[in-house]
């Protein structure tokens, strides 16, 4: 554990938001409203840590906690399920352990509005299916249980595009002030959407560099017509059959890398 506390990383605009939280009474509101979010990413770091997987870095910031992973992209499915979903499942264990409190009066009911507020508001948030938000691993996972990787990868960029624009347009409807925290989420997730358009090429072939160095056992395979290594699926091995010759993943991935 006590490596993990080295790879946390509190930004530098997250300091000032306390600061001037501080200075004008909101301590408690702020203190609430990451304490909500130090405990949904518990959940993920939690998770991750009992599945083994290697987290390079915990960012907390003004629009929430972020965790980055050095791993494999083809991890097992309900392994990255898990992880996906246990930051809801740990902040709903802390809702309940709360009202819990607040109903043996250790906690007022101040705090408890305030909690019940915040942890509402982090959990819808997070179930929607934007880039990096649990919703969008989700629906990642799903996906790639049934389609291609790659296909998978723009699938996901178009639903998150799509998802913002909806967005946009009911921000715009519901009122012309829009609040200074929603311009601020807004940019930082179309910012994430952007980058992960242009890293779609860059994963795609570390997925394929990874199968190459590292092929999978599975029982199940994807059979793949001609030269077509867009159509590879994750956690399944693919063969491919080229001119009435049937070829193994790694037979034509060496022809790639080699």
């Amino acid at each position: 554990m006590r490596s993990i506390y080295k790879k946390i990383e509190i930004k530098w605009e997250l300091l000032i938001v306390f600061f001037f939280a501080l200075i004008s009474g909101l301590f408690k509101d702020i203190l609430t409203f990451f304490l909500v979010i130090f405990v949904h990413e518990l959940g993920h770091v939690t998770s991750s840590l009992l599945y083994g997987w290697n987290i390079k870095k915990i960012s907390f910031g003004i629009c929430g906690g972020f965790i980055t992973y050095d791993e494999n992209i083809d991890k097992p499915f309900n392994e990255e399920f898990i992880i996906s979903i246990s930051g809801f499942l740990f902040q709903l264990l802390f809702y309940l352990f709360s009202f819990l409190l607040y109903k043996h009066n250790v906690i007022d009911v101040k705090i408890m509005v305030l909690i019940e507020k915040y942890h509402y508001s982090i959990f819808l948030f997070n179930l929607i299916p934007i880039v990096p938000l649990d919703g969008f691993r989700v629906i990642s996972v799903l996906l790639n249980l049934f389609i291609p990787y790659k296909k998978s990868l723009k699938i996901t960029f178009f639903i998150s595009l799509l998802v913002m624009f909806v967005i946009a347009i009911y921000l715009v409807t519901l009122s012309p002030k829009i609040e200074c925290s929603y311009v601020i989420i807004f940019c930082f997730l179309i910012k994430k959407v952007i980058s992960f358009y242009k890293d779609i090429p860059y994963l795609f072939n570390k997925f394929l560099f990874e199968r190459y160095a590292n092929p999978i056992k599975s029982k199940k395979t994807n059979i793949i017509n001609g030269y077509y290594l867009d159509k590879m699926k994750r956690q399944k091995i693919n063969e491919f059959i080229i001119e009435k010759k049937r070829y193994k993943e790694r037979q034509i991935l060496s022809k790639v890398f080699d």
